[in-house]
């Protein structure tokens, strides 16, 4: 183990476990490898960028090197920079649910209250799907009040990603759902609607 001091890593061997303190950063060499698929770079690229060899990327990937602090620092910074906008930028947050078991008419009634076109669906703290306007104006020929949100929301279930998910990542979703719901430690954070979209082309003065 290699101990640096403020601002420091510790590395553990195989592994290779490293938390870096700027803001109090967790990340692991796993992570890294993550950011920087995402941020569509190689080894080879990432390494061009930080002024290292390529060797050395996946020595540290690998877990058979212990990488500088300036080293990891700069890395983050790379793959931050390259990442684009995430989830957590752009989604509506802490947004109203409503259980499975509950009335579509307690549905409807958190939806006028809030103005919401659709809301995530819950059975404890997981998520198991969203009823939408459509689902409700599609069933208004049965009695709402008695009937369970579950029994009428999409059956395909909601699309659920992390808040570090890119953007670019989730577009594809919307050609098949209204909306994306966002996580953060496994417990609803946000959600993602068309509107919410148009923020990556209006400026915020015009929304």
């Amino acid at each position: 183990m290699s101990l640096y001091t403020f601002p420091y890593v510790i590395t553990y061997s195989k592994r290779l476990l490293l938390m870096v303190i700027a803001g109090v950063r967790m990340i692991s060499v796993e992570e890294i490898r993550r950011l920087r698929r995402n941020a569509g770079m190689s080894q080879a690229d990432l390494a061009a960028e930080v002024g290292v060899s390529q060797s050395y990327i996946a020595r540290m990937e690998g877990g058979t090197l212990d990488p500088k602090l300036s080293v990891v620092n700069a890395i983050l910074e790379v793959v931050y920079g390259r990442r684009g906008r995430t989830c957590a930028e752009i989604m509506t947050p802490d947004p109203e649910t409503v259980d499975a078991r509950q009335t579509v008419a307690v549905a409807i009634a958190k939806m006028r209250a809030g103005d919401y076109s659709q809301l995530p669906v819950v059975r404890g703290l997981r998520v198991v799907g969203c009823i939408t306007l459509a689902d409700i104006v599609n069933n208004m020929d049965h009695d709402l009040t008695e009937m369970a949100v579950e029994t009428i929301m999409d059956p395909r279930g909601v699309p659920v990603v992390n808040e570090e998910t890119p953007i670019n990542d989730v577009l594809p979703l919307f050609k098949s759902y209204q909306a994306v719901v966002v996580l953060r430690h496994g417990r609803v954070s946000g959600i993602i609607t068309v509107y919410d979209l148009l923020k990556l082309l209006l400026p915020h003065s015009l929304m």
